[in-house]
Order: C-alpha cells, then sequence, then structure tokens
C-alpha cells in the first residue's frame, strides 16, 4: 500500500494541523476504512474519569500477515535478481506491531495526564506513534506535537485518534488548550530519516514507548536523542524490560545522564495491552549546548 494512498498530503506535507479542524475526521476516517476493516477501542487511563476511545484494524495478525507476506514477496525478487537483502532493524524493515496497544504506549499516556502542565505548549515529538494513545494524551494536554513512524497506515490512525480525541473531549488540565499534531514519515533508524528529523529539532521533549528491539537500535537511539532534545529538554523513554532497553539503560548511566525512573504494573492493562510492568525513565540534560526552538515552528495565532 501506498503511503499517498492512506495519508493524502497530510504526513507528506509535515504541516502541523489545529485541532479545531474537526472536519477533517470523517474524510480521514473513510480513506483508513478503504484500507482495513476496523475496530473501536475503550482503553481506560488512569486519571480519566471516560476511557480513551481508539480507532484501531479489527485484526492485528492479518496486518501482521500481509506485511510478512509482502516481504517474502520482495525477497522472492531480489532472488530472482541475484541480489541479497536482510529484515534487519537498520535495513528499513520493520513489522507492524502498532496495529494494537501496548502497555509502554499506555503508561507514557497516564504519565502525561498526572502532569499535564509538564507538556502544554512544549514542542514534543513522539518516535513511534503506533495507534496514537500517547499522542491522544499530549494534544489534550496542550502540547505542539510531531509523530514519527515509517508506516503510513501507523500515522494515519494515529492522527484520527488523536484529532478525535481533542475535538471531542475536554483538555486535560485546568485551562489548558488542546494542542496541534503533524506527522513525519520516517524511520528514525536510517540516516536519512534521522537526518530529516535532526533537521526539524530541538525538541523541548522526546517521547519513546516499546521502540528498543534490536541490538543494533541502541547505539542508534543514543545517538539521536543527543541531537533530538535541546539543553533544557528532556526524554521520556518507557519500556517493558527487554534484553535490548535494560541494556540501552546501561548505557545512558555509563555515560552519566540523569535519569528518573518509575516502575508501572497493571495486572492487566486495559485493551489486551501486553506485558504488566512498564518502566518510564525521564531523562534530563542531555542535549546539546546552545540549541534553540526554530523561530518557524512558534505557535501561531491559530495552533
Amino acid at each position: 500500500m501506498g503511503v499517498s494512498a492512506l495519508l493524502g498530503d497530510w504526513a507528506i506535507s509535515g504541516n502541523s494541523v489545529g485541532l479545531v479542524n474537526a472536519g477533517a475526521l470523517p474524510h480521514l476516517r473513510w480513506r483508513i476504512q478503504r484500507h482495513h476493516a476496523v475496530r473501536e477501542l475503550e482503553v481506560s487511563i488512569q486519571g480519566v474519569p471516560a476511557p480513551y476511545l481508539v480507532l484501531a484494524p479489527a485484526d492485528p495478525d492479518a496486518v501482521l500477515d500481509q506485511t510478512a507476506r509482502a516481504f517474502a514477496r520482495q525477497q522472492a525478487t531480489k532472488a530472482a535478481e541475484g541480489s541479497q537483502s536482510g529484515a534487519t532493524s537498520s535495513g528499513g524493515w520493520h513489522m507492524p506491531y502498532w496495529a494494537t496497544p501496548w502497555a509502554s504506549g499506555l503508561a507514557v499516556a497516564e504519565a502525561v495526564v498526572a502532569e499535564p502542565g509538564s507538556v502544554a505548549g512544549a514542542r514534543v515529538i513522539e518516535l513511534g506513534c503506533g495507534l496514537g494513545i500517547t499522542a491522544m494524551a499530549l494534544v489534550r494536554a496542550g502540547a505542539r506535537l510531531t509523530v514519527v513512524d515509517c508506516w503510513g497506515e501507523t500515522l494515519a490512525f494515529c492522527r484520527y485518534n488523536a484529532l478525535r480525541a481533542g475535538t471531542q473531549n475536554p483538555p486535560h488540565g485546568a485551562g489548558v488548550r488542546a494542542g496541534t499534531i503533524r506527522t513525519r514519515l520516517a524511520d528514525w533508524r536510517t540516516d536519512v530519516g534521522r537526518d530529516a528529523l535532526i533537521a526539524g529539532g530541538p525538541y523541548d521533549l522526546v517521547v519513546a514507548a516499546d521502540v528498543l528491539y534490536e541490538p543494533e537500535d541502541i547505539a542508534v537511539l543514543f545517538t539521536i536523542l543527543h541531537r533530538l532534545v535541546g539543553p533544557s529538554g528532556a526524554v521520556w523513554l518507557a519500556e517493558p524490560g527487554r534484553t535490548t532497553s535494560r541494556k540501552f539503560v546501561q548505557e545512558t548511566d555509563d555515560a552519566g545522564w540523569i535519569r528518573d525512573t518509575n516502575t508501572v504494573t497493571r495486572d492487566p492493562w486495559p485493551a489486551d495491552s501486553g506485558r504488566a510492568t512498564v518502566r518510564l525513565h525521564r531523562y534530563s540534560g542531555i542535549g546539546p549546548a546552545g540549541a534553540e526552538p526554530r523561530a518557524d515552528d512558534l505557535p501561531g495565532p491559530n495552533s
């Protein structure tokens, strides 16, 4: 499936979309449903009176199967042409685990709900947005949010869920207005993707939930976080205790990053959202000295 077929110009242009544009919701949902049967999930977030209503693929396993078949076809074509490739993390091919909620994303959303003032008006970038549960919390707390993923489908679901949450629900935090959201189709594991994201920085907050899968991801994420966050900015990294995640945290400790960690346990998490224990690491003081926000990305009167 081509990205433009699902997202149109939304993801490709990278333009920020204010949540006042509620009229975009029916058209965006129509475009999503041209490619996916969907279901509505009710996801309970601690601190929120009513569950989040999340649009998701009706059959997450079918999304995985489609991608696996497409990869097999690609490999067969390359083999026939005499070339070789592998489905490595740095090679740009990733399985679409975005189609179901994950506990790490819910943990970050709950942290936002608990402290909406920490993100209100802030420039925030999320690496790997999934269905958008974290994005829903961020826009309702007033963040100026950029969501990044290597799957165009993911960005469409995330945008729909975040826009709907921002337009149809009260904001998180007294007196806080809803924020804005922009989508960026990019793979932060590749040189091209990293350069594109770094060019848009620095950010006040970088959010990443459950993004460390392969050993080679450790050095890549370590490097990009340094360059994405501003000197007074922060990083929130949520992870469920995989070996790769533990190694990344050890690397940051060895490098002297300032870290505060909160362990969150739910049994079970709502909506079959994966493992019960999540570690939310909050880092500070890791950005380059002297970095300043770009003037052209400061909030305008209609943001």
